[in-house]
Order: structure tokens, then sequence, then C-alpha cells
């Protein structure tokens, strides 16, 4: 087991596998399960909750947001009739997203009935509910068949999962030869900078998001190879990631009385554990980045890639 850096971590290791599994779903689902009109005031109109990627200082939310989305399904490269799993699919963004800009068949589970409820009447509203069911549920529920999907995302999501190496063992049960997986989420750097059991951590790790686990990327990228995956591509987004703070900080400020008549006191939970994520990125004492991987031989090149800089249709 490796060094808890934090108190949530610290107590994570306390408590039996069962019982963190248990902490996750309640403590995790409570900051998505408020109404999803309110986080339509502070994200893009697909409600990524994960960064986006920015090609100059001045761009707006919505056109990083699509940058996003249209990187993912590059990388991704799903085909006709290839299945997805999408592990933590918040308001179904990504999930969505691919399924109208491909032709494959979609599973997304999340831990809030409101993101599942919201996003499945998204994929009724685009003509896509056909090719996609979304569950509430634990990852470390599901009960898959070995090697029954194409590609598996997490997206803002594995940064919630304690016991990382289960998941990732997962992942490399279930994904077919050649199926592709991608993690876009954040990171400690190996050396420490700053205190990361400060009262700030403590309060966006615990008190606003229930729990939140960062490891070092290269410890993630162990587990995924111990998991029999081949890692083909990493991306720093770290910088991207401080912009898309800024642009919802705003946001909240701009719509903090709308908020607060939904969710009394929720808009300063936001403004406070946003504003300490975007200095901690800006000053690199925390790091995005996103990963690519396959299980093995890969079906898609990224040295002949040409991954568009501008965004996709949204």
């Amino acid at each position: 087991m490796t060094a808890a850096h934090t108190r949530a971590e610290r107590d994570a290791n306390l408590r039996s596998a069962f019982d963190q599994r248990e902490h996750e779903r309640q403590a995790v689902a409570a900051h998505y399960e408020h109404s999803p009109e309110i986080f339509s005031l502070v994200l893009d109109s697909r409600l990524a909750y994960a960064t986006g990627v920015y090609e100059h200082a001045g761009e707006d939310l919505e056109a990083a947001q699509a940058r996003k989305y249209a990187r993912i399904a590059a990388k991704l490269d799903i085909r006709p009739g290839q299945r997805v799993l999408d592990v933590g699919c918040g308001w179904g963004s990504n999930l969505l997203y691919l399924a109208q800009h491909s032709e494959g068949v979609f599973q997304g589970i999340t831990l809030s009935a409101q993101q599942r409820e919201e996003a499945l009447r998204r994929a009724r509203a685009w003509g896509v509910a056909d090719r996609v069911q979304i569950d509430v549920c634990h990852v470390e529920d599901l009960d898959l068949k070995p090697e029954s999907f194409d590609a598996v995302l997490f997206s803002g999501s594995i940064v919630h999962m304690h016991n990382r190496p289960a998941v990732h063992q997962m992942v490399g049960e279930v994904l077919r030869p050649g199926g592709r997986v991608l993690i876009s989420d954040c990171y400690f750097p190996v050396q420490p900078r700053g205190d990361r059991d400060s009262a700030a951590t403590e309060y966006i790790f615990v008190e606003a998001l229930g729990y939140c686990r960062l490891i070092g990327l290269a410890e993630e990228l162990q587990l995924m190879e111990r998991a029999g995956l081949d890692i083909l591509h990493v991306e720093d987004l770290t910088r991207h990631y401080a912009q898309t703070l800024a642009h919802w900080i705003d946001n909240v400020r701009k719509h903090r009385r709308t908020i607060d008549a939904m969710a009394p006191g929720f808009a300063a939970v936001l403004q406070q554990y946003m504003t300490v994520a975007r200095m901690s990125f800006a000053r690199r004492t925390a790091l995005e980045y996103m990963i690519l991987a396959t299980k093995g031989a890969p079906t898609v090149d990224p040295g002949a890639w040409p991954i568009a800089q501008k965004g996709g249709r949204s």
C-alpha cells in the first residue's frame, strides 16, 4: 500500500473494502445529486465536469469542451457496433457525444440518480436512447463478461475511486483484444509541492466532493500495465484545467443568487473548492493528464494522428 498523503486516504485505509465502497457510494453521490439546472449555469451545454482543451487564452468554455469531446472521440475511435463503458458518466456529456458521433453501443454508470435521469432525458431528446444504457451503481458492483467491451472511459471519475488496482483489473478483463481505455483526471506530482494535508485539500476531497484520491501518474500507469494494458499516449492538460476552472468560477459568481435559491450555500461550496483547485493547477501542485492505453495490438496509431485542434460538432 502506498503512503497516504491526505486525511481522506488515511480514513479510507482504515475502512474495509466494503465500507469504503459504501462511503464512496454515498459521499461522492451527494455532490452530484443537486439539480442539473444548477450545473447548467456553471458548466458547458453538455455538462462536462472535467477540463476542456483550449487553443488560446481567450477561448470560451463551449469551444474548449467541444475540442475535448472531439479529442476523446478521435482517441477511442469507436467503430460501428463496438461497445463502450463510461465509468462515472455524469450527465452523459462524453457518452452522448460519442453516441451521436459514432455507431457504437454505450453503457454508462453513475452514483447519482439525478445524473442518470438527466443523461437519459438527453439521450431521448438527441435520438440515441436505443444505443444508450445508464445504471446507478458503483464500479465495483459491475458484473461484466470477460472481453465484452471495446472501449472504457473515465473522465473526471477515477479520482473518486480508492481501490484502483481492482478498477484496473476489471478494465483489463472486460476489454477485448485491441480495446482502448482512456482516463482524463487529476494527479499529484511525485515530489510534493505544497501541503497535501492542508485544510484546503481536505475541504475539496472531503467536504466538497465526498471522496478524492490523487495518486502519481507513474503509479496509475503501473497499475494499468499490471492489468495487461499498454500505454499509448499521455497528454498534460494541467494549464487547460486551470483555465476551465476560471470559467466555472466566473459562472458561479454570475449566477450565485439563482444557485442559492435552488440550493442554499451550494454556490459558496462550488466557488471555494474551484478556487483552490484552480490555484493548485496554476501552481502545478496538482496535475491533469489524459491517458490512452490498449489491450494488445492497438487499432489506433498516435504517431499518425492528426487530432484536430479545432472543436468538433457539438
